[in-house]
């Protein structure tokens, strides 16, 4: 099969496309070309794993900033035609988006010229790309069910589920306490805010430790992000031989498998992998992600009582303290909502939607 494959500016959008595509790989020959932006991360990670890759102009609109703006409706113009011209020359079977704002010119080239075409969206509140094209896409993926209340008509939906990394159930806890030098006898409070960290989180953890650090049978695994590192670990400094603290971890099987308690974000790729492992969670969304994606993420489980959720700011040192201590020490609570957890993870996500894509090529091949 040909397959173009559209989506970034940020991982969350970026690695679930290439979940699909390994997916697709395993099933088909594919022939892939990968539309991005030049400032987006998969300029980056896309040409290191090998995937042809091709840049349109577009970029996000910039909230508050009136004339940074101004070029943008430039930049759609001139994106949607070298998306066309891309396309036609690369003559697709099947174009797929996976959200960010260069999804639309390439989705919408695609639809304009009669190609199959699939958007897949990892938010339980869908993207403003999602909402524009949602109606004009041959099939769209939904990661939770409860999405489907922002759509009149989606006969064409299906609830996949997010992709997730096919290594994140590879890790043992008894090779996870090993590798992180952790004591076996002590609960472990996996914290992390993303890649690049999370500066509110870090601080509001930063803040209770003192009271967090009374129980001696509390440690913490912290993956504090590189640019915070620093601060984290000056501060947390007396309490080394229970805190352990990581720029950026590599290993996300071993962190999650040596996890009691998961304090995080609850950005899409974080909310599908804590899902499909089911793990209990506080979650402490973004505040300033777009749309309000990430609380809406955050609701989406706590309405089937897989995790908990506390505000940023209401996150005070003792509130934060006290709700972490009343998890981790209730088991029972915590096998609950491990259990929710994992009754809403579709660990399979990207395998369903690779089969669906596949089946959408086979029926239009028949049909013509």
């Amino acid at each position: 099969m040909r397959l173009i494959l559209t989506g970034g500016g940020t991982g969350g959008h970026l690695y679930p496309g290439l979940s699909i595509l390994q997916a697709l790989q395993d099933r088909s020959t594919v022939q892939v070309l990968f539309i991005g932006t030049k400032q987006g991360i998969e300029a980056r990670v896309v040409p290191q794993q090998g995937i042809p890759f091709k840049t349109v102009w577009i970029s996000g609109m910039h909230r508050g900033r009136l004339f940074s703006n101004l070029l943008f409706p430039l930049k759609m113009i001139v994106s949607l035609v070298q998306a066309l011209w891309l396309i036609s020359a690369f003559s697709p079977d099947l174009v797929l988006g996976t959200g960010g704002y260069v999804s639309w010119p390439v989705l919408t080239a695609g639809v304009m010229l009669g190609k199959t075409t699939a958007l897949q969206e990892q938010n339980q509140k869908p993207g403003l790309v999602t909402r524009l094209l949602a109606s004009r896409v041959n099939r769209m993926f939904l990661s939770h069910e409860s999405s489907l209340r922002y759509f009149r008509k989606c006969g064409h939906c299906m609830v996949s589920g997010n992709p997730v990394r096919s290594n994140l159930i590879l890790g043992t806890k008894a090779e996870a306490l090993v590798y992180f030098k952790l004591d076996e006898n002590r609960k472990t409070l996996f914290i992390f805010g993303g890649s690049q960290g999370a500066l509110g989180l870090n601080r509001a953890i930063l803040n209770a430790l003192p009271m967090l650090m009374e129980d001696p049978d509390l440690q913490i695994l912290w993956a504090s992000g590189p640019r915070w590192e620093p601060e984290v670990v000056q501060k947390s400094k007396m309490w080394r031989d229970r805190i352990f603290v990581h720029a950026y971890i590599e290993h996300m099987d071993l962190a999650f498998a040596a996890a009691d308690l998961v304090c995080c974000r609850s950005g899409a790729t974080t909310i599908a992998e804590l899902t499909s492992l089911g793990l209990p969670a506080l979650l402490v969304p973004f505040p300033g992600a777009a749309y309000g994606h990430q609380e809406g993420n955050a609701r989406a489980l706590i309405e089937k009582g897989a995790a908990d959720m506390l505000l940023e700011q209401d996150a005070s040192p003792k509130l934060l303290s006290q709700t972490i201590e009343l998890i981790i020490n209730d088991s029972n609570k915590m096998k609950e909502m491990a259990k929710r957890s994992k009754a809403m993870g579709r660990p399979h996500a990207a395998d369903e939607i690779a089969s669906s894509l596949l089946e959408m090529i086979q029926y239009n091949e028949e049909g013509k």
